[in-house]
């Protein structure tokens, strides 16, 4: 028997073990705190005792011949040092509903796919309803635009956290936790935005390395080091990461392919910015590409425990990345006519020249906050924040001087033409934003539950923009918004919930206060035998105060297709908003499996677009600050889908398998007749796997697939911006640009096949992956380009995503 030194009560669950008996694992008291130990043979026996909270036990019991030995085990109590414990659950009651957002834990965060490297983005495109459009990866939330949503580390924006084709990515996944997703419908508390958050958080615990981690594939070398210390009576708990780019050590064979694919010069667009009688025909494409990519982040944390549930949390965040080419182009100069066929004067003759060119866009995000925690009474508790958050970027290109092959050339109108052929866009933004924001937890009673927040928000954004199609225009911005919201939670029996939220934004002086009423009803319980079934019904108004535009560059050589810029809305520009209705459906079978079925509708009355012919015809003035209403227009859309997603974990094998279905349309301001259109960005169907088996002894196998079906806008997204509404030429009259949604791209299929290999040497944690991206080798179609003929006709060709690619990274972990 086993019992308590102090107060005398039985122990259950006691652990009790003979470790001289290499076959037998022990046993555990009941709830009398009685065990037995049958079979023994005759003889002393060494038996160990253990309970959490208590002493280790330790004693020699004689077993006679065919009899029994009784021994009673007194365990005295001994406190255990812990750090800080947090309760993560669903309020007042219920046990298993689905929760209004979708968390991606840290070991996926920090694992990567089967042949990728880990990046958060590419984590959050795990979640169903959250897609990533290659050759770039941007996100997109339930058929929103990738300006739709909102991403936060430790609560402060970062904006344009791009991911080249899961290839270049903003974070160390070494410094994360977890990141959080919330899609339509999501709670008053969550902020503003159109279609929902994406929420990061700075990891302080060891995450299988007490001391730090280092981490190095083909395109990365990273480490984390973390330790606690006190500083007087206070624990402190601190980490610093850091990652940086081995592109100048070695160039990824994915990323470079990438890059020179995508940055040729385009002939269709080279065309259209040339005058009919330009004695250069055509375009044509780089002779001779150098990419160039790098990027590196930097993050720090520290938490200091200032008493029982008492916590002050500090972060600081900077990220840079880059990513250009540097081209040579070669073009025949010449007039395209015979020199014997009557023209008396031929302008030129044919001849060859080099044109150095350089297109590269950086960009760069900075974030510092800190962050109180304390109860302020037995029921409440309440945190205050304040941060600021810097985003800077710039586009630039540049052209060289003209190197003629030949001696007797010169400089004519054929290389004016070739050089204002090659110049691209040149862009800058700015957004700096500081915020200052608390929150309140009342807890009103067992099923009841008061949340009030409010906060302080303000911006200054510049921007400058301008290239071939567009006049070189820039714009600056301030906006201070005073913002508080409050959601209810309310118990309504055992297994149904209530929330209903309301959410109140106004801009002083600049108009009138914009309210966002939000709810939810959620319900949970058993089914007899069939297992657990969740069902939440959420939706609401929506509003976004802080715009982001896709500017689509004129595409050239452009690398990046498109420059994104902030705005935060005065003036003329109404905030956009939605309305949400989602339905999610969560059924738990058994232990190992569950399936989650989800639906989704939003009403898309006011929407904000660039308005690109009103843009094209804006005038031009590097000193005039025009009013953005003048080139951004209202639009309107809708968006609904669903998606079906089953998983299973079991102890050898981790399976999830995803259907996803959107649709999404619009208006786009001056394109198209004014019809609603079907949005580029969206993935009509999609089907996704990803699955994980344990073979033992530390060796896993590892296969992620995709497949998606029905995209539309096939041609560059260029073409739609700067060769609309009219149709740029008699030849291209067939393409029909006015009809994007006519333009449907070949199904894009990808399969990725990996093996992990994890062992320990000494308290070292060793973890090995080699990875075959695209094992199939597919080359999957992103875009098509357009090129011009001599006879007025237009041949197609296709922009494809990189290839069949091997991968390789190793992490320590101490």
């Amino acid at each position: 028997m086993v019992r308590d030194g102090e107060a005398g009560r039985p122990l259950a669950n006691a652990h009790v073990r003979l470790p001289e008996a290499q076959a037998f694992r022990g046993t555990a008291t009941d709830s009398t705190g009685h065990f037995r130990l049958p079979g023994l043979l005759p003889g002393p026996h060494t038996v160990v005792v253990s309970h959490l909270g208590y002493r280790r036990h330790e004693a020699t019991v004689y077993v006679p011949p065919d009899g029994t030995a009784r021994h009673e085990a007194t365990l005295a109590p001994s406190p255990i040092a812990a750090d800080s414990l947090v309760i993560d659950a669903d309020r007042y009651g219920l046990t298993s509903a689905r929760p209004d957002a979708d968390r991606v834990p840290t070991a996926p965060l920090r694992a990567g796919g089967a042949a990728e490297g880990p990046d958060a983005l590419d984590a959050a495109g795990t979640v169903l309803g959250v897609t990533a459009s290659p050759p770039y990866a941007d996100l997109h939330i339930q058929g929103s635009p990738t300006g739709g949503h909102t991403l936060h580390l430790d609560g402060m924006p970062v904006r344009n956290p791009a991911s080249a084709g899961r290839l270049l990515s903003a974070f160390s996944p070494l410094a994360l936790k977890d990141l959080t997703a919330r899609k339509a419908g999501f709670g008053a508390l969550h902020g503003n935005a159109l279609s929902g958050t994406l929420d990061l958080h700075h990891a302080l615990s060891a995450s299988g390395g007490e001391y730090g981690t280092v981490r190095a594939d083909s395109r990365s070398l990273g480490a984390r080091l973390q330790g606690t210390t006190t500083i007087g009576s206070t624990p402190v708990s601190a980490m610093v990461a850091g990652r940086v780019s081995m592109w100048d050590v070695y160039q990824d064979a994915g990323l470079h392919a990438l890059i020179d694919r995508w940055s040729t010069l385009d002939p269709m667009l080279t065309a259209a910015r040339l005058p009919p009688d330009a004695p250069i025909e055509g375009g044509s494409l780089g002779a001779r590409t150098q990419p160039n990519a790098g990027f590196f982040d930097l993050h720090g944390a520290a938490r200091f425990e200032l008493g029982p549930a008492e916590r002050l949390a500090l972060s600081v965040y900077h990220g840079q990345s880059t990513l250009g080419a540097d081209l040579v182009l070669g073009q025949p100069v010449g007039t395209g006519q015979d020199q014997t066929g009557g023209n008396e004067n031929p302008p030129f003759s044919t001849t060859l020249f080099k044109l150095p060119t350089r297109d590269e866009y950086d960009w760069s995000n900075t974030t510092a906050q800190a962050r109180y925690e304390s109860p302020i009474s037995g029921r409440t508790t309440g945190s205050l924040q304040a941060g600021v958050s810097h985003y800077r970027s710039a586009t630039r290109s540049e052209t060289g001087e003209i190197q003629f092959t030949s001696s007797f050339a010169e400089p004519n109108a054929a290389t004016a033409a070739a050089r204002q052929a090659a110049q691209g866009q040149e862009g800058a933004n700015e957004v700096t934003e500081a915020l200052l924001k608390g929150q309140v937890d009342f807890a009103l009673g067992p099923r009841w539950g008061l949340v009030w927040s409010g906060g302080l928000t303000h911006q200054r954004s510049r921007f400058r923009i301008g290239n071939a199609f567009a006049p070189r225009l820039q714009h600056q911005a301030r906006s201070t918004r005073l913002a508080t919201a409050a959601e209810l939670t309310v118990g309504l029996g055992p297994h149904a919930q209530l929330e209903g939220g309301l959410r109140l934004t106004g801009r002083p002086a600049q108009g009138p206060v914009f309210a966002e009423p939000r709810g939810a009803i959620r319900y949970d319980r058993p089914v007899g035998g069939l297992g657990t079934v969740a069902l939440s019904v959420r939706g609401g108004l929506y509003r976004q105060f802080t715009a982001q535009f896709d500017l689509s560059r004129d595409g050239a050589t452009a690398v990046v297709p498109t420059t994104q810029m902030w705005l935060p809305l005065s003036g003329s520009l109404a905030p956009p908003r939605t309305y949400h209705l989602a339905a999610d459906l969560t059924w738990a079978p058994a232990p190992r499996w569950q399936i989650d079925l989800e639906g989704y509708r939003k009403w898309q009355p006011h929407l904000l677009a660039i308005d690109y012919p009103a843009l094209r015809a804006a005038p031009a003035g590097t000193r005039a600050a025009p009013d953005p209403a003048q080139f951004i227009a209202p639009s309107r859309g809708v968006a609904y889908g669903g998606g079906l997603d089953v998983t299973y974990e079991g102890s050898a094998l981790t399976a999830s398998l995803q259907y996803a279905y959107s649709r999404a349309e619009r208006t786009f301001p001056g394109r198209f007749n004014g019809r609603q259109t079907p949005v580029p960005w969206t993935q009509p169907h999609r089907l996704a796997l990803n699955a994980e088996v344990l073979l033992g002894a530390g060796v896993a196998l590892e296969a992620t697939g995709e497949g998606v079906w029905g995209r539309r806008w096939g041609y560059r997204r260029a073409y739609y911006a700067y060769l609309t509404p009219s149709p740029p030429g008699k030849g291209w009259d067939e393409i029909r640009l006015d009809r994007p949604g006519t333009h449907r791209l070949p199904p894009r299929y990808r399969l990725d096949l990996g093996v992990r290999l994890a062992h320990s040497w000494a308290g070292v944690d060793v973890e090995g992956r080699l990875g075959v991206a695209n094992v199939l080798g597919r080359e999957n179609v992103a875009d098509w380009g357009l090129e011009p003929q001599r006879d007025g006709s237009v041949s197609r060709w296709a922009r494809t995503l990189p290839g069949r690619r091997m991968t390789v990274s190793i992490r320590l972990r101490y």
